[in-house]
């Protein structure tokens, strides 16, 4: 480690003296070279292959485990859905637009967080399935090139539906289930909702779909979804719960990219979606953080060397730790945004230290607890209505 820290030294003394700067020559190594060219992606997965399954009931995986503490005294033994888990964006490169899943990479071990943090939420009700996919590079989202973005997106989404069908049918095989995602997994999750399930029978058997942390715009409700609208109870099923978090006072300012049936768009963020978490409610009234169940401890193994470096650092958890509970309020504004009270100085702080108080990558473990719960109680109540 000493020799890499003397090595990089060297390296940052050599791009002074030719004039370079180190953001420059991040920049130069991180983002994708050139435009999109299908031609150069990766080679698909084939989701009859496990090794194309983060999480899957034939691997011992991290979404099996359990925070210590943990009452599982309501968990359902039996587990009777499943989980469609989709991602959110580790791909930062190097490399193309889009990921080539390998396993030595550095986007890897994000991976490895998202399934402690999130999926494993959902491990009281259900099976959790989480296919790899050649998730689109982060700069799909930003100024780059608007043609590159979404056809590296179009791409990540036919690996998404490829292995949705695939889940349906070789695996799912007519159970109740969930779709549960985060940020650009989100993002293709509300597609394939749309173009599978709102007019076909499969959502006859959908329980709830969690697409959480992509800002999604009130008009996808009519433009895109006709069938399936917001939850508005904790005990709603066949809809979705969606919001985005934000220290108080705080707003994302930039447009994003959005899949309507027509074709992509760039949107505002001043009208979006939010189901309180605390609350499971649609309205703007402060949920009390006496509502609160239990937020996880974010535990962050991928440090900036390995992004840089394209290597997976290869932690896996053995265990979660307890979670804390009471830690915040919450509450929709008016705009669609999910406020909380801000964290400083413990495991929910924002480690992104952005202006807008973006909470983004804590969106699942702030309301880790509330929403294990919720799994629970929205499986029950799709059973007992299958029932009468």
């Amino acid at each position: 480690m000493k020799k890499f820290f003397y090595g990089l030294g060297i390296l940052l003394i050599i791009l002074t003296i030719l004039g370079i700067s180190a953001a420059s020559f991040v920049e130069w190594r991180l983002m994708p070279n050139g435009e999109f060219a299908e031609r150069e992606a990766p080679a698909a997965p084939d989701y009859k292959n496990n090794a194309f399954w983060v999480s899957h009931i034939n691997k011992a995986d991290t979404s099996d485990l359990i925070p210590d503490e943990v009452d599982v005294s309501n968990d359902l033994s039996d587990k009777p859905a499943n989980v469609f888990f989709v991602h959110s964006t580790g791909y930062v490169g190097p490399g193309g637009w889009n990921s080539t899943m390998a396993l030595e990479n550095s986007e890897t071990q994000s991976l490895e967080y998202m399934l402690s943090s999130m999926a494993s939420a959902f491990n009281g009700c259900c099976e959790i399935y989480a296919p790899k996919y050649r998730q689109a590079h982060l700069a799909a989202f930003g100024e780059a090139d608007q043609s590159s973005s979404f056809a590296a997106l179009d791409l990540a989404y036919t690996d998404v539906e490829r292995a949705f069908d695939f889940f349906i049918k070789n695996i799912n095989q007519g159970r109740p289930y969930m779709i549960v995602a985060h940020s650009q997994g989100s993002l293709h999750a509300l597609r394939l909702i749309a173009n599978k399930i709102d007019r076909t029978p499969l959502r006859k058997k959908l329980v709830a779909a969690y697409t959480i942390g992509y800002w999604i715009p009130k008009d996808t409700f009519g433009r895109t979804l006709h069938n399936i609208g917001l939850c508005e109870s904790a005990e709603q099923t066949q809809c979705i719960v969606t919001y985005d978090t934000y220290g108080e006072g705080g707003a994302m300012a930039t447009g994003l990219r959005h899949w309507y049936p027509e074709g992509w768009e760039t949107t505002g963020i001043s009208d979006t979606a939010c189901v309180n978490p605390l609350s499971w409610k649609i309205d703007t009234q402060r949920a009390s953080a006496q509502l609160h169940k239990g937020a996880y401890p974010v535990v962050f193994k991928r440090e900036f060397l390995h992004m840089l470096l394209n290597k997976n650092a290869m932690f896996k958890f053995e265990s979660l730790p307890a979670l804390t509970p009471t830690l915040t309020w919450a509450q929709c504004d008016e705009s669609g945004m999910l406020h909380v009270a801000e964290q400083h100085d413990n495991a929910f702080s924002n480690h992104l230290d952005n202006k807008d108080k973006s909470y983004h990558v804590l969106d699942f473990s702030l309301f880790y607890g509330n929403l294990r719960e919720n799994a629970i109680v929205r499986t029950q109540a799709f059973n007992n209505k299958s029932m009468q």
